[in-house]
């Protein structure tokens, strides 16, 4: 009985082992509006180079460093590279609601308008129950920044779409070897199906740009973050509306483990007759 309990605890700490030190290669697919993408995820022991195989046009590679979450932008047609600052520390979970800060004009706010106090030598307050007024026990709400109006149209509060919350459903199966768990996202009318395993890396979606620094808003950009904080690798990602056809699948083809070589140490690294470039500064 001992002995079937330790082989047990073996096997648990061999997976857990594996799933943390995954080496080798993924291939995958995805297909939106008709057109498919190919992509090719090279493991390292502390790297991942991602990069697509299509060979009509010099698409970007991204290398990132699987303990920091480094990444490398390197472009083929301009023989270039560029290393996008990480997202800053303050900036709030992708796809967060949020409301933006409107910049003050010159000279600040006029009397009267927002938390500003009105000066002493400023005409007499608004008639009470009209405007801002202060009176004895009343605390003043703060206005909700708004984008400029424009051709007479009200200005409207400037916010952003809602966070897609990633929800287990409990189903279990097993694709290309790898047990998986099944994943839902809904927004917005839509679905987006995905079952995903731990056993292999977190998921880190390819960029063929540098990405943007604020909260994606469509639920296709927002999947692959939610993923990659629950370190989970999908194996099939299908979007679509509820009730209808589906308009994106990520499936995942092939999977390989195995020892990466990297004997000339240019794997994971650009090529030395790449220049580098600075960032975009948003």
């Amino acid at each position: 009985m001992r002995s079937s309990l330790n082989l047990a605890l073996a096997a648990t700490l061999w997976l857990v082992a594996n799933a943390s030190a995954f080496e080798g290669r993924i291939t995958a697919v995805t297909t939106q509006s008709g057109q498919t993408q190919t992509f090719l995820y090279t493991v390292g022991t502390h790297d991942l180079r991602i990069e697509r195989t299509e060979t009509n046009w010099p698409y970007a590679r991204n290398l990132v460093n699987r303990e920091s979450g480094a990444l490398v932008l390197i472009f083929p047609h301009n023989r270039s590279f560029v290393r996008p600052p990480p997202p800053a520390t303050n900036a709030p979970a992708p796809g967060t609601p949020r409301i933006s800060a409107m910049p003050l004009p010159p000279g600040g706010l006029p009397p009267g308008i927002g938390p500003q106090t009105r000066p002493a030598n400023s005409p007499a307050a608004m008639p009470a129950g009209i405007g801002p007024a202060n009176r004895p026990g009343m605390t003043l709400m703060p206005q909700i920044p708004t984008m400029p109006s424009a051709g007479g149209m009200p200005a409207m509060p400037m916010m952003h779409m809602e966070r897609a919350e990633l929800k287990a459903t409990g189903e279990k199966t097993n694709l290309l070897g790898y047990l998986c768990t099944r994943y839902e996202l809904k927004q917005r009318g839509e679905v987006m199906e995905i079952w995903a395993t731990d056993q292999l890396l977190p998921y880190q979606a390819w960029q063929q740009n540098q990405p943007h620094r604020f909260g994606p808003r469509l639920i296709e950009e927002q999947w692959p973050e939610l993923l990659k904080a629950k370190k989970l690798f999908p194996l099939l990602a299908i979007l679509k509306f509820e009730n209808g056809p589906e308009r994106l699948r990520f499936e995942v083809k092939a999977i390989t483990s195995e020892k990466v070589e990297d004997r000339d140490g240019q794997l994971f690294q650009p090529p030395p007759d790449y220049h580098e470039i600075e960032p975009l500064p948003f």
